[in-house]
């Protein structure tokens, strides 16, 4: 209950809310700075800490999309250097077991000036085949795709993107 302006404490009173509001602001404020920090420092870590040179290119993200009892897998690399990728090299995804598959589809971005910035590989797998530790074999060296051992659930349908080798949900549960 509001205390009426003539009531002797009232001017007390109301210095006393007006701090507690100025208190919850600062905080609040606080609280937004660190959230943007976060997420900040989520959306610019790279998809691999050390990316080997020799692959010339660096992984960006790579993308799940179920289709019954099989998965596009799409992967998504940009140009790290100057050099430009040999297409004289084959590329190939590695699976753990051994096996080397090559892509079923190739997308590339770029300009005349600059050649290949970007490159899209998508490769066409059963859902098992994920099970273990996959790694993309381009020009001279192999970028990690996959560090984990369990296979994400695609029971659900729906499009997975992973920003890091680390195929697993997040602290937030997606």
């Amino acid at each position: 209950m509001a205390r009426p302006f003539f009531f002797a404490g009232g001017a007390a009173w109301a210095r006393k809310e007006g701090m507690k509001r100025q208190l919850l602001r600062f905080g609040i404020a606080g609280l937004v700075v660190v959230v943007t920090a976060i997420a900040g420092l989520m959306a610019f870590r790279g998809y691999e800490k050390n990316p080997d040179v020799g692959a010339l290119f660096q992984t960006q993200a790579v993308q799940l999309k179920p289709d019954r009892s099989y998965v596009w897998l799409n992967i998504h690399v940009k140009r790290s250097g100057g050099q430009q990728h040999d297409l004289m090299k084959p590329v190939r995804l590695l699976m753990e077991n051994g096996e080397a598959r090559e892509p079923d589809n190739m997308d590339f971005a770029g300009n005349p000036q600059e050649g290949f910035t970007d490159i899209w590989y998508s490769f066409w797998m059963e859902q098992h085949e994920l099970k273990g530790k996959l790694g993309l074999k381009i020009n001279d060296g192999v970028l990690k795709i996959k560090e984990t051992e369990p296979v994400p659930d695609l029971s659900d349908g729906r499009v997975r993107v992973f920003k890091t080798s680390k195929w697993k949900k997040s602290w937030l549960g997606f």
